[in-house]
C-alpha cells in the first residue's frame, strides 16, 4: 500500500496526492511486487527494501549514490505483545520515503503534527526518531510497572507469571539492542557526515541521544529487577522445599517409633505382657509417649 503526502510552508494542512511530485512524502506499508518495482524506479535500492521487510533487521544509517538510508526499529503493539518493527527511511534529492511491514503509530503521530511539512526531509526524519524514542520510553515504563506488580505478589507467583516475566525480559533485551543502535545513528547524524543538520536541529539530536540513553538505562534497570525477582522466587521455592523435606523427615522419624514397637509385638514369639488384657493399650500409650518425646526434642532444638 502506497500513500503519498504533500505539504509546503504555504499549505494550511497536509494533502494526499495520487501522483508523486518533488517534495512529497511516500509512505509504503507491506509493499506488493508491483509496488517494490515502483520503488526501484524511484531510485530506492531493492536490498534495503528487503531489509526493511526482515523482522530481525537492526538500525543503521548508510549513503549510496547520494541517497540516505536510515533503518530504524520502532516498538509497535501487536496482539498484546510489543514488537520491534523495522522502518526504512529513504531521503533522496526529490522525495522522502518511509517503508515498513506494518502500519506504525509513530508515523501517524508525526503526520498528525501541525508543523509537519513534507518538504523538510531532515526535520521529518528527526521527528520520526523522536517519536520512536518516546515510544521506547513509554513501553519501557509500562513494562516496569508490570514488573513492580509481580514483585509485590512475589510469594504468589505462578508458572504463567514466570513465563510472562521471561517474555518481558526478551522484549527489554530487544529494546536495548535497538536503542544502542539508535544512539549510534544519532551520533552519526550529529557529526554531519551522513546528514546535514541545521543549527536549530542540533539541539534536538542531542536531546535524542540523552533521551535514548535514559531509556537504555531504564531497560537495563528493569532487566535487573526481573533477574532479582527470578532469583528471589527461586530462593523461596528452595526454602519451601527444604521445609517440606524437614517435615517429611520429622514425620518419618516420629512414625517410625510406633512401627518399631508394633513390629516387635507382631512377631510370633512369647513377649512381655502378651497375656494381659490391657496389653494393647499399654503398647499404644508407650508408642505415643515416645513419639511425643521426639516431638518435644525436635521442638526444643528448633529443627522444624
Amino acid at each position: 500500500m502506497i500513500t503519498i503526502y504533500y505539504r509546503t510552508i504555504k499549505d494550511k494542512k497536509i494533502r494526499r496526492l495520487k501522483r508523486i511530485k518533488r517534495g512529497a512524502w511516500v509512505n509504503v506499508v507491506d509493499p506488493t511486487e508491483r509496488e517494490v518495482k515502483y520503488l526501484r524506479e524511484l531510485g530506492v535500492d531493492v536490498s534495503f527494501i528487503e531489509d526493511a521487510l526482515d523482522p530481525d533487521e537492526l538500525p543503521r544509517i548508510e549513503i549510496e549514490n547520494g541517497t540516505i538510508y536510515v533503518m530504524l526499529n520502532v516498538p509497535q503493539e501487536d496482539r498484546g505483545k510489543v514488537l520491534n518493527v523495522p522502518l526504512l527511511v529513504v531521503i533522496t534529492k526529490d522525495i522522502f520515503v518511509t517503508l515498513s511491514k506494518k502500519h506504525l503509530d509513530c508515523l501517524k503521530l508525526v503526520l498528525s503534527r501541525r508543523d509537519i511539512y513534507t518538504t523538510q526531509k531532515i526535520k521529518n526524519l528527526l521527528q520520526i526518531c523522536l517519536q520512536t524514542v518516546n515510544l521506547y520510553t513509554k513501553e519501557t515504563r509500562i513494562i516496569n510497572k508490570k514488573i513492580v506488580a509481580k514483585k509485590v505478589t512475589l510469594s504468589e507467583l505462578k508458572n504463567k507469571d514466570i513465563v510472562a516475566l521471561i517474555e518481558l525480559e526478551e522484549a527489554l533485551s530487544e529494546f536495548i539492542t535497538s536503542l544502542v543502535s539508535l544512539i549510534g545513528i544519532f551520533e552519526k547524524i550529529l557529526s554531519g557526515k551522513y546528514v546535514k543538520v541545521f543549527e536549530a536541529d542540533q539541539e534536538l539530536v542531542e536531546d535524542l541521544i540523552i533521551d535514548s540513553q535514559q531509556s537504555l538505562d531504564m531497560c537495563k534497570t528493569s532487566i535487573k529487577k526481573i533477574v532479582n525477582i527470578r532469583e528471589a522466587y527461586s530462593t523461596i521455592l528452595t526454602n519451601n522445599l527444604n521445609r517440606v523435606m524437614k517435615i517429611l523427615a520429622f514425620l518419618t522419624l516420629v512414625m517410625g517409633i510406633p512401627n518399631i514397637i508394633a513390629g516387635f509385638y507382631g512377631m510370633n514369639v512369647r513377649l512381655p505382657i502378651q497375656g494381659n488384657p490391657l496389653a494393647f493399650f499399654y503398647i499404644f500409650i508407650l508408642a505415643l509417649a515416645l513419639s511425643l518425646i521426639f516431638v518435644l526434642i525436635f521442638y526444643l532444638k528448633k529443627w522444624f
